[in-house]
């Protein structure tokens, strides 16, 4: 141990407490010149004592201080970082898995070596501190830039750092980048084995669940692949053994994730069953995971219609139009005559297998009985369109039929009118309409007054008559059950159909379409689908929702927002916007989550409108990531150990391990130094010396008998 004086800490400068000192010498002496009788004996003691006490002060006044060095030597210090994750047990060829872990753990001695002082750290999701004993070989991710992180925190203390792990890493970015700092040498040990074993998975397929008849919708497959980078892998959609179409993927890099997409063409009716298939390729380690299946529950999109007219009117010539041109309606015509005739055939024989009815007119008189029984049925069981034309009695169509959406207070006066849309139901789907001005719109024939919409319907549309809304229902729905009744009260809709004016023309085609296409949809038809790409993701995995959207006519709804919430029963619910990716297709893409099993509620809202709300749930368990890539990466572990001066070894091959870092002098002791500063004001010993001195001179004065 050695002192060494270092200099005082004064804020004046030194001659000045020299001459201060100087003074109470002076002072010490003249205060003790009158008693000079006492002798020398006495004399002198008494002034030393004084200027004793002087001096200590005027010496802790200056602060003198001293440095004290301790010189030892300390083991070397190494940090040790174990990879802790779950890939390091696969057993592959000559690695046996946490067996070979721990005999190289064995032979490496950590255990044995008492000169040497480490510090282990686990390597997982996170680094933590650790012991060789609590190794569990089982972290579902491997984050290495946490390990070289842990080093550079370290390095100003340790000598060397040793890194055993198998270089995989799927957490964090590439450890590779973190190393340009470190400046102690870091030896990594390779686990595993590098034997490369390529493959091809169909990872997940998503579509909608049902679809109709000749329509085509999206299937979207995920394809990951192992070792095939730079190769062509087909990809196939089929259907038994028939090939409906096929995409080709090159993959850029070894392990690589795409999506493929196919329009499929639901050609047959009922529950269709499809795969997603790829090849067998050359040299693919198996071809069990390379078929996923799935099923599209097809519905017939033939809409069957009848058409009953009961009085000849122009409207009747112009709505049945508009069916027949539209590829997807089956129209069947009935035209009245007289009792039981109609032009085209028995009303009876049409009545079965039908989705709407469109009735035009109803008379006063001359039905038989058995024909308003058979349009009662109808009512009572099939969606309805009730068309007014001149001669409709509402009176005996409600008597004899079934209830209308209004209520009739007294005879009905047709006049003149012009279509107005109610502002308050703009939302609904059946005015989803090209843009017009509804004044220079044709007028039609409808009732001025007595009419009026019942409290449980709709008024879509309503008068205006000599420019002044008069608030009486011109198009009035009611949904009863899941049945939909549709109540046109005025007529002379041809009138549109013959205007000049292109844009009349679509919008009376877009309004019937609308009003055909709601009432003949099944209110009970689903038309919000949400399917989580897969029902367990791993923590590792983006979480991927798809939606597929149709709005209350039935059609593909691509103008929606549809919001989504996720949450558990221990967290707080999480608000997502779903991304529109066109022909009511919706996607959600977020970053993993944690484990656990997660609820959503996802709605689909159009202007203020609601479309549908749908519920469902999805886990989260531990990651799979750990088992993607089992081929050890030397590539990453040769490059840390040469970026930092360290060397690699296999874990097979460590026979020279502690040769290697002996020849480099790493594991040699330290020197090293401790310093400490004395200062003399903090030890008590000199104030107990003035109070010594102090009174010291107080009882040698009163043995002298002195003042």
């Amino acid at each position: 141990m050695d002192f060494i004086f270092q200099g005082f800490q004064a804020s004046l400068p030194i001659w000045v407490y020299i001459l201060i000192f100087a003074c109470t010498l002076f002072i010490s002496w003249w205060s003790y010149t009158p008693l000079k009788k006492v002798g020398a004996r006495y004399y002198y003691p008494l002034i030393l004592l004084r200027s004793g006490v002087f001096f200590i002060l005027l010496l802790l006044l200056i602060n003198p201080f001293i440095k004290k060095e301790n010189t030892y030597h300390d083991p070397a210090n190494i940090v040790v970082l174990l990879d802790n994750s779950a890939s390091t047990q696969i057993e592959k060829r000559d690695y046996k898995g946490s067996q070979s872990y721990t005999e190289l753990l064995q032979k490496l001695g950590f255990d044995g070596a008492n000169d040497i002082n480490y510090q282990f750290y686990k390597v997982g999701n996170n680094v933590e501190p650790t012991n060789i004993d609590s190794l569990t070989f089982d972290e579902d991710q491997t984050n290495l830039t946490a390990g070289i992180e842990a080093i550079r925190f370290n390095q100003n203390e340790a000598t060397a750092a040793i890194f055993i792990s198998d270089g995989i890493y799927t957490k964090g970015k590439n450890p590779i980048y973190e190393t340009s700092d470190i400046n102690i040498p870091v030896f990594s040990i390779g686990l595993g084995d590098t034997t490369f074993q390529q493959d091809v998975l169909v990872s997940s397929v998503s579509t909608n669940s049902s679809g109709y008849l000749n329509s085509t919708q999206t299937v979207t497959a995920s394809i990951n692949s192992q070792g095939f980078e730079g190769n062509t892998i087909p990809v196939e959609l089929k259907k038994g053994d028939q090939v409906l179409s096929k995409e080709i993927i090159t993959p850029k890099i070894r392990n690589s994730s795409q999506e493929v997409s196919f329009d499929l063409l639901l050609d047959q009716e009922g529950l269709q069953q499809y795969q997603i298939h790829v090849p067998v390729l050359s040299n693919e380690w198996t071809e069990a995971n390379n078929t996923q299946r799935f099923t599209v529950d097809v519905k017939d999109a033939k809409q069957h219609i009848l058409s009953i007219a009961l009085e000849v009117h122009p409207d009747v010539r112009f709505i049945r139009s508009l069916l027949l041109k539209d590829e997807n309606v089956e129209l069947i015509n009935r035209t009245w005559l007289t009792g039981n005739n109609f032009i085209e055939g028995n009303l009876s024989s049409v009545t079965d297998s039908l989705d709407l009815v469109v009735i035009h007119g109803y008379p006063q008189t001359g039905l038989p009985a058995s024909v308003k029984d058979e349009i009662k049925t109808l009512g009572d069981e099939i969606p309805l369109i009730i068309a007014f034309t001149p001669r409709f009695n509402v009176q005996q169509f409600e008597q004899n039929i079934l209830e209308l959406p209004v209520s009739i207070t007294g005879p009905l006066n047709y006049s003149q009118i012009s279509l107005r849309l109610e502002s308050e139901n703009a939302g609904h789907p059946i005015t989803e309409l090209p843009a017009v001005t509804f004044d220079q719109l044709p007028s039609l024939t409808g009732p001025t007054e007595n009419i009026r919409t019942a409290g449980y319907a709709t008024m879509l549309f309503s008068s205006r008559y000599r420019g002044e809304s008069i608030q009486k229902p011109v198009i009035a729905t009611h949904q009863m059950g899941n049945k939909r009744h549709l109540f046109v009260t005025a007529y002379n809709w041809y009138r549109f159909q013959q205007n000049q004016n292109p844009q009349t023309r679509e919008f009376a085609k877009q309004l019937w379409q609308n009003m055909i296409s709601w009432a003949v949809t099944d209110p009970d038809d689903q038309l919000l689908d949400v399917q989580p790409q897969q029902d367990s993701f791993s923590s590792s995995d983006p979480i991927i929702i798809d939606a597929y959207l149709k709005n209350e006519r039935g059609e593909n709804e691509s103008e929606a927002n549809i919001a989504i919430s996720i949450g558990t029963d221990t967290a707080d619910n999480r608000m997502y916007s779903m991304e529109n990716m066109g022909n009511g297709n919706y996607r959600l893409n977020i970053p993993p989550l944690a484990e656990g099993i997660y609820s959503f509620e996802a709605t689909a809202q159009k202007g203020d409108r609601t479309l549908a709300t749908k519920r469902g749930e999805f886990s989260v368990s531990a990651s799979n990531a750990e088992f993607i890539d089992v081929n050890r990466n030397d590539q990453i572990l040769n490059q840390i150990a040469r970026n930092t001066g360290g060397q690699y070894f296999p874990f097979d091959s460590v026979g020279g391990f502690w040769n290697q870092l002996e020849e480099k002098g790493l594991l040699d002791r330290k020197e090293k130094v401790e310093t400490n500063f004395f200062y003399l004001y903090q030890h008590w010993g000199w104030f107990f010396l003035v109070i010594i001195f102090l009174c010291s001179e107080w009882i040698l004065r009163k043995y002298l008998s002195l003042p």
